[in-house]
């Protein structure tokens, strides 16, 4: 029987997982990887209800990603990240009138598809919050919060978060003023003998 999503959160809290107890459950219960339209490879490892824990991994190169002007956005999920290996950052955004203008952007999703929709709403946002998280750190952050995170230094990042869902809103993304009334992303399944391998090598 697999763990409880409150076992693992408890053993990622104390510090007794590591990168390759998260990979061989992964294997044991069969969850497959996938691409993020985010710029990671994600997993999501187990469910049940609102709750998931899932497995993030940047690669140096061939992350599936939006554009780098279509970061900010808000989750329907609160959580909290565990970093494994190298640093991510994360910036923290509200709404401001002294910020800079943005198009709004609602998400829709259809099998593995995800498509961003343009709307006719604008927004200015300013950067509130800027901190960068190394291995051996972990953050966590309310649903709702408009961010944006991403891969620092010259390492891969693996991180694992355990989310919660608070809402049935669909999540929200910033883009620039001329951007594309939509644009479409896959979120493949990938070979996952690929993925552990570029894991296991980071």
């Amino acid at each position: 029987m697999p763990p409880s999503i409150e076992q693992l959160e408890c053993q990622l809290e104390s510090g007794n997982l590591s990168i390759s107890d998260l990979l061989s459950l992964r294997r044991r219960l069969k969850a497959p990887f996938k691409l993020h339209p985010l710029g990671f490879v994600v997993c999501t490892l187990i469910s049940d209800g609102t709750r998931k824990v899932r497995l993030h991994y940047w690669p140096l190169t061939g992350g599936a990603q939006q554009s780098p002007e279509h970061q900010i956005h808000n989750h329907i999920f609160e959580f909290r990240s565990w970093i494994f290996a190298g640093s991510v950052e994360n910036v923290e955004y509200i709404t401001s009138q002294e910020g800079k203008e943005f198009a709004l952007y609602q998400t829709e999703y259809s099998g593995s598809q995800s498509t961003i929709i343009k709307t006719n709403t604008t927004l200015r946002l300013a950067e509130r919050d800027r901190r960068t998280f190394s291995a051996g750190k972990s953050y966590s952050m309310q649903a709702g919060v408009l961010h944006e995170t991403f891969r620092v230094g010259d390492e891969p990042a693996f991180t694992a978060l355990v989310t919660n869902e608070v809402s049935n809103a669909a999540p929200l993304v910033f883009g620039p003023l001329d951007g594309l009334d939509r644009y479409v992303y896959s979120r493949d399944i990938i070979d996952e003998t690929f993925v552990e391998a570029l894991i296991a090598g980071a």
